[in-house]
């Protein structure tokens, strides 16, 4: 008995597949290839690209500012209620 195989295109990111009726698996897949932009799209990105660098290195500073802020928070908060944190866990190990 010969199995059916359905080819189909896939609509979110446009890979060819072609699948196996009977199991349902993949037997093969191709992804979509786009075409490469044309050289004004590339020169109208590579002009924005300086700036949008700029911003996704503020964005990321800022991160890491706010993370060392918390950080210095739970650290102080911590330091100012260490008789409610508990006991650290004792090592598997004892080794006297």
């Amino acid at each position: 008995m010969a199995s059916k195989e359905l080819k189909i295109d896939c609509p979110c990111c446009k890979a060819k597949l072609v699948i196996d009726s009977e199991t349902g698996i993949i037997l093969q897949s191709t992804a979509h290839k786009e075409a490469p932009p044309s050289l004004q799209d590339f020169l109208k990105n590579d002009k924005n690209r300086g700036r949008n660098l700029e911003e996704k290195f503020a964005e990321a500073k800022r991160q890491e500012d706010n993370r060392l802020q918390t950080l210095e928070k739970k650290f102080e908060w911590a330091k100012k209620n260490k008789d409610k944190l508990p006991d650290a866990p004792r090592p598997g190990i004892q080794w006297d």
